[in-house]
């Protein structure tokens, strides 16, 4: 007599088996991403592996050993009209620096390739909307972004974030001052 699998045990049995072979994978790095304080606009990418990177909920947090050094705009927010072109189009932060997009009013849908500087596109990006008051977006070293508003009303800024030491910062925001 053949037997019959429950959907929960398929469930494990799968999750399993894509742990055991992620590595093989084209898209190895982790992307879970926090997002707003609304259940509805929370993504959790799931090609990812839990680890110390994650939060309790979940959710992509910042290397306990970085520190901000850097913020854009300097003064004020970002709006919906006043976004910089660089930020609209696939672009990525250096090595060793992380990034935190933090959403204070309105929607921002933050885009994630599937590929790092200096290798070909990975087909379709994720895609998760960041939520104000409190909506955030981690940006990984190297690793292609974008954004993009979805209301008119949306703000936010651009936190930049490294490992104390490590060197001078030499990142030129053309259009981001």
């Amino acid at each position: 007599m053949p037997s019959r699998l429950t959907p929960g045990f398929a469930l494990v049995v799968l999750l399993f088996l894509c742990t055991l072979l992620e590595p093989l994978s084209a898209f190895t790095r982790p992307s879970i991403l926090s997002c707003g304080s609304s259940p509805r606009h929370c993504f959790v990418d799931s090609r990812v592996r839990m680890g110390s990177a994650a939060s309790s909920s979940g959710m992509q947090t910042l290397p306990s050993n970085v520190v901000k050094y850097s913020q854009v705009p300097k003064q004020g927010v970002f709006t919906a009209d006043k976004i910089p072109k660089g930020l609209l189009k696939s672009h990525t932060t250096k090595a060793g620096t992380w990034g935190m997009i933090r959403v204070t009013q309105g929607q921002l849908e933050y885009q994630i390739h599937n590929e790092v500087e200096g290798t070909e596109s990975g087909g379709t990006p994720l895609k998760i909307v960041l939520e104000g008051p409190d909506g955030r977006g981690i940006v990984e070293p190297t690793v292609k972004h974008q954004v993009k508003p979805l209301t008119d009303d949306v703000q936010f800024v651009v936190e930049f974030h490294r490992v104390p030491g490590t060197g001078v910062v030499d990142e030129p925001r053309e259009g981001l001052a």
